[in-house]
């Protein structure tokens, strides 16, 4: 009596494990969102399937598409390779097209790729999203069978099983830092300034024209915190303020006073905040305009600040270091931040942390391009604690004894910005699942670029010397 070989149904999501556990767990999840029978050492009893013990059989008679997360990890790792060669002997001798279906996690170059895979091509995914929509794409391209016990249902319930919201929950206060800096010690007044002819040249948004904050509401006046006697130098002596009117603060921020006062007193702000920066770090211009101050080689003592944290205790961060490629050659990463003003519910600034790169711990890189990629690797492995404490070092650096960083607005008037961030607390904590751990999570989510990863020739960072 014949008997029928098993149908080939099921995904098979092939990983470094804990290496690649978030990308391995989040995928196999997505995949079942959408209906796709996906088994991975992470889910194990989603949608039903019981464990495979038998891995070689499960990959060689019911895989369908054999997903290999591709990474500098996965790429020499025994237990991923075994189940590699597997899959690649199995579509062998079933003449299978399309079976092995790589996803390029990380910055492996192209060169160093597991021999048996180099040609294939690698679905770029460095931005998850992205990757998951090429893979779905494929997967309906090559009439992948879908399953009624893999859907939404299902995965909420495995999640439940797993970990469950009640057992997560702490009855214990946590308390959560911000990057919003509240500006206090704000003046009360705000000075429209006329001129008594139309002002010299262009319109100049940023105010560098003046020698206090300032910008232009019309060709003949301008908004400041400073008073007519400090600015009017500005002009020499064929141009002179000849009109002030004096508005409170509260009046201009409504727009009461002035149309469009928020966003006069924003770039006031702005210019202030650079203006100031300028006088303690270097500037670098970012993609999007801001200007980031960062720290250069031996602006402070051995590259690291010692600072206080928010409960007091005495620590420190390095806010330059280095990393050792292949040939020896050092690539320097600077740490900097960038500043917006924001003015409703509350007048803060919102900062922002930022790494730049050099080759001799002074002159940065020029290419955008070039300093995303090289951030994307340099960062992976840092946690919220990585870019949380370097903030509070350099908010202490920039504070230094008083406590508070000034911001001048005039000769006499300046706000001011606590080195603390807002604290808020939340009445509950919650333990993250025992599954995802602090090492297996890339915690750099903010970066603008979406470009894949290039060849970048860097040892791993075990044999790479690096160092903070």
């Amino acid at each position: 009596m014949s008997v029928n070989p098993p149908v080939r149904n099921m995904v098979f999501v092939s990983h470094a494990n804990p290496e690649e556990n978030e990308l391995a767990l989040w995928l196999s999840l997505q995949l079942a969102n959408e209906g796709y029978a996906v088994w991975c050492d992470l889910t194990k009893l989603l949608g039903g399937e019981k464990f495979w013990e038998d891995i070689q059989d499960a990959i060689s008679t019911r895989t369908v598409k054999f997903v290999y997360i591709l990474s500098r990890t996965s790429n020499h790792k025994r237990g991923p390779l075994d189940e590699l060669d597997c899959a690649i002997g199995t579509e062998k001798r079933n003449n299978l097209r399309d079976f092995i279906i790589t996803l390029r996690a990380d910055d492996l170059p192209y060169d160093d790729v597991y021999i048996s895979i180099r040609r294939l091509n690698h679905i770029g995914f460095s931005a998850w999203a992205k990757g998951l929509s090429t893979l779905l794409d494929k997967f309906e391209k090559d009439g992948v069978p879908k399953s009624s016990g893999f859907n939404r249902d299902a995965v909420c319930s495995w999640w439940r099983d797993q970990f469950s919201a009640d057992a997560g929950v702490l009855e214990e206060p946590e308390h959560l830092l911000s990057n919003w800096f509240k500006v206090d010690n704000i003046p009360s007044l705000l000075y429209e300034h006329r001129l008594g002819a139309i002002k010299p040249g262009p319109v100049n948004p940023d105010g560098t024209a003046f020698a206090h904050p300032a910008v232009w509401v019309s060709d003949v006046s301008f908004l400041s915190f400073a008073r007519a006697d400090e600015v009017c130098s500005a002009f020499g002596d064929n141009l002179e303020i000849i009109a002030t009117n004096e508005y409170p603060y509260d009046d201009v921020l409504s727009g009461k006073s002035i149309k469009e006062g928020p966003k006069y007193i924003a770039r006031i702000f702005r210019i202030a905040w650079e203006g100031a920066l300028r006088q303690k770090l270097p500037a670098y211009p970012m993609a999007n305009n801001q200007l980031c101050f960062y720290f250069s080689g031996d602006l402070v003592k051995d590259d690291y600040i010692d600072f206080e944290t928010i409960d007091g205790d005495k620590t420190w961060r390095n806010i330059v270091g280095f990393k050792t490629l292949l040939r020896g050659r050092v690539r320097y990463w600077h740490y900097g931040i960038t500043g917006k003003p924001i003015l409703r519910p509350e007048t803060l600034f919102v900062l922002k942390g930022h790494v730049l790169f050099s080759d001799d711990r002074k002159t940065l890189w020029d290419s955008k391009d070039a300093t995303a990629k090289a951030r994307r690797n340099q960062c992976k492995n840092w946690w919220n604690d990585d870019w949380r404490d370097r903030l509070l070092a350099t908010m202490s650096h920039l504070a230094g004894e008083n406590g508070t960083v000034t911001i001048p607005l005039s000769v006499d008037a300046a706000f001011k910005l606590s080195k603390f961030p807002l604290l808020f607390e939340s009445p509950v904590s919650y333990l993250q699942p025992k599954e995802i751990k602090k090492e297996d999570l890339d915690d750099y989510n903010f970066e603008e670029a979406d470009e894949e990863l290039d060849d970048d020739k860097e040892a791993d960072d075990s044999a790479a010397g690096v160092s903070e």
